[in-house]
């Protein structure tokens, strides 16, 4: 990638009321946005020493993400005293982040220049947005729900950026950020190593041709994937999972990466095609496809896909491929960018936009509205059923695809009550309210 030597410029056109908006917007709905399924596993008295016995136990025991485990744990144990509203802006200022850094990078690596005008730059920064929204599979699960947030949309948000700096060649960091790093490098495994196989290959590139490496950058990272993945809980985990051979995570692999592309892909790969269609005399078709040097990120998607071999097929969960998703969205972005800037096209997109934004509002804020309700209703009436000493019995949630214990919209997941009452996160639940046992019936 050869891009222009700074990547944070001064304010593009567009650039601040496009985050303003995407801000607000969040800010809502990680407020409305009720605890769920493991959250109230995190729950507790706040007690530094019992945290850290914790952590140190899962690190051990369970997982190597200790700082993800960590950081959840002051941020729940900490709610009676505001923590909930501290996450609330922190998550919705993150995900802004994420947008900004998108935006940028690809700017850069595509090598186009920012729009002159600020409606223009206004909808790009609206689009991006509602790209990290819609196209990945569990938009709820990794930016919402306080547990998913923190182990998925922060590292995501962390190592795009560090992609961001390595891009702008601005990898010499004082003390303060070499340590950001090696925290940002110990939250999620198969994006940690991506990203310390991109800085060593960057490192050797650069040492080969006699230019300053940034090697010290590279130890930073290296040593935060390292702490990750040798952590003995990893391993003790995986011997309790089903036992998956090769073929058998491949074929996990395989329908995991087939599934990143669902229908809410084609209004923003139409509307890029017609951007890209008009440019067609300007542009041969091959080279269009590249944005510049924005095919690398379907690499950088694809080798993190790959990396998901590491995991048994048990471990697969859909937000694990949070991570290539939005590197897919890079990639959409820099195509985005390299379609010829006119008032035709302009108009295209202005109106695909806004009919966008409206189908947003218009399905994300019921859905956020009646999960927030539902929560309320179940702790409103958990409590009062505590407060006259008798076993909890909640009605059962069983909205979404075949009638499951969860609410599904675009996966915006809300795990209901359990009808076992020994079930991990019903048990969970009671406890965090103080009730002896919780169970729902139809």
């Amino acid at each position: 990638m050869k891009p222009p030597a700074s990547i944070f410029p001064r304010p593009e056109p567009g650039a601040r009321v496009g985050l303003a908006l995407c801000l607000v917007f969040l800010l809502w709905a990680n407020w409305v946005t009720p605890l769920w399924a493991d959250d109230y596993c995190r729950t507790m008295p706040f007690n530094p020493a019992t945290i850290m016995r914790i952590v140190w136990g899962n690190y051990n025991f369970w997982t190597g993400r200790w700082f993800t485990t960590l950081v959840t744990f002051f941020v729940l144990d900490l709610r009676p005293y505001g923590s909930l509203v501290a996450f609330a802006v922190v998550n919705a200022a993150i995900f802004t982040f994420l947008v900004h850094v998108v935006v940028h990078m690809c700017r850069a690596v595509a090598g186009q220049a920012a729009p002159v005008y600020w409606r223009d730059g206004m909808v790009q920064y609206l689009l991006v947005f509602l790209m990290l929204w819609w196209l990945p599979r569990t938009i709820g699960e990794v930016a919402l729900w306080k547990t998913g947030a923190i182990g998925y949309l922060w590292p995501v948000a962390g190592e795009m950026w560090l992609l961001a700096r390595i891009v702008s060649r601005r990898t010499d960091m004082n003390m303060a950020q070499h340590v950001t790093v090696f925290l940002i490098a110990t939250f999620l495994e198969p994006l940690s190593l991506l990203l310390t196989l991109v800085l060593l290959g960057y490192v050797l590139h650069a040492w080969k041709r006699g230019q300053r490496a940034p090697w010290a950058l590279l130890c930073s990272h290296g040593a935060g994937t390292l702490v990750l993945g040798i952590a003995p809980g990893n391993y003790v985990r995986m011997r309790t999972m089903v036992p998956s051979p090769v073929m058998d995570r491949l074929d996990g692999l395989l329908g995991n990466l087939g599934s990143l592309f669902d229908p809410f892909w084609v209004p923003f790969v139409m509307m890029i095609g017609i951007g890209l269609f008009l440019g067609r005399r300007h542009l041969s078709f091959p080279a269009c496809l590249r944005a510049g040097h924005g095919i690398w990120f379907v690499g950088l998607s694809l080798a993190y896909m790959a990396l998901l071999l590491m995991f048994p097929r048990e471990a697969l969960a859909a937000r694990v491929s949070f991570p290539a998703s939005v590197l897919l969205v890079s990639y959409l972005t820099c195509l985005l960018f390299t379609c010829p800037v006119g008032r035709g096209f302009s108009a295209v997109v202005a109106l695909g936009c806004a009919g966008l934004v409206v189908m947003h509002m218009v399905i994300v804020v019921p859905d956020l509205t009646q999960l927030a309700r539902i929560s309320r209703d179940q702790v409103a009436s958990t409590r009062e059923q505590v407060a006259r000493d008798q076993p909890v019995i909640l009605p059962r949630v069983t909205m979404g695809p075949r009638h499951k214990l969860l609410y599904v919209r675009k996966d915006i997941i809300f795990v209901g009550i359990n009808p076992d009452p020994h079930n991990m996160l019903t048990m969970c639940f009671a406890r965090a309210m103080g009730a002896s046992s919780v169970r729902s019936v139809p």
